[in-house]
C-alpha cells in the first residue's frame, strides 16, 4: 500500500511541476491553458509519460522486475524514450515533449527539473577521475533541447543547461552552461543572403 501512495503522490508532484510551469511561462494558445489532472493526463504527452515512468517504478517496487521491464520497452516504443526503471528520478519533475529521453539507470533527477525533449544523461567515464557513472541532477535544474550530460557529474541547483550542449563535469549550482558556437558560423549565418 505504502509503494500505491508514493506512487500518487509522485504524479501529483509532477501534475504540479508541469501546472507551475505553464503558469510561469503563459502564453495564449489553448494547449498552455491550466488544465485538470485527468484531462492533462490524456492531453499532454510528457505529463502522460511521467505517469508511465512512475507506473514502472511502482512495478519494480513491488517486486516485478519483469514487469518494469516490460513498462520500460512500452516507452521506448510508445514514446521514443528510453528511460530505465532504477533511474531515480524525484517527484515534481517536469518533462516537456519527452521524445528521444535518455534516463540511463544511475542518473538521479532531483525535484522541480524541467527535461526537454533529445535529452540524454547518460552513463559514462570522467575524463579526470576515471570514474564510471552517471548525472545527478540536483533541484530545479533545466536541461533544454538536445543537451547531453554525462558520466558521474553533479550538475548543481537552479543550473540551466542550454540546447545542445554537451557536459561532462560538475556543474555549480546556478549556473548557465551554453553549448559553443564557433564565430565562424555565426559571421557565415548572418553574412548569408
Amino acid at each position: 500500500m505504502n509503494a500505491f501512495v508514493s506512487f500518487c503522490q509522485a504524479v501529483r508532484a509532477d501534475f504540479d511541476a508541469t501546472r507551475g510551469l505553464r503558469e510561469r511561462y503563459p502564453t495564449d494558445g489553448p494547449s498552455m491553458q491550466p488544465r485538470p489532472l485527468l484531462v492533462a493526463a490524456i492531453t499532454q504527452v510528457g505529463f502522460q509519460m511521467l505517469i508511465v515512468v512512475r507506473f514502472m517504478r511502482l512495478v519494480r517496487d513491488l517486486r516485478v522486475p519483469a514487469g518494469a521491464q516490460v513498462i520500460s520497452r512500452l516507452i521506448r516504443h510508445n514514446y521514443g524514450a528510453e528511460i530505465h526503471w532504477n533511474a531515480e528520478i524525484a517527484p515534481g519533475v517536469c518533462v516537456v515533449h519527452g521524445n528521444g529521453l535518455v534516463i540511463s539507470h544511475s542518473s538521479r533527477v532531483g525535484p522541480n527539473c524541467v527535461l526537454f525533449q533529445n535529452v540524454t544523461l547518460g552513463e559514462s567515464m570522467h575524463s579526470v577521475r576515471r570514474t564510471v557513472g552517471s548525472p545527478t541532477l540536483e533541484a530545479g535544474v533545466h536541461v533544454m533541447p538536445g543537451a547531453v550530460v554525462l558520466g558521474p557529474i553533479v550538475v548543481g541547483a537552479g543550473s540551466k543547461i542550454g540546447a545542445n550542449a554537451v557536459v561532462d563535469d560538475d556543474v555549480p549550482a546556478g549556473s548557465v552552461v551554453r553549448s559553443p558556437v564557433s564565430e565562424t558560423s555565426v559571421r557565415r549565418s548572418a553574412e548569408a543572403p
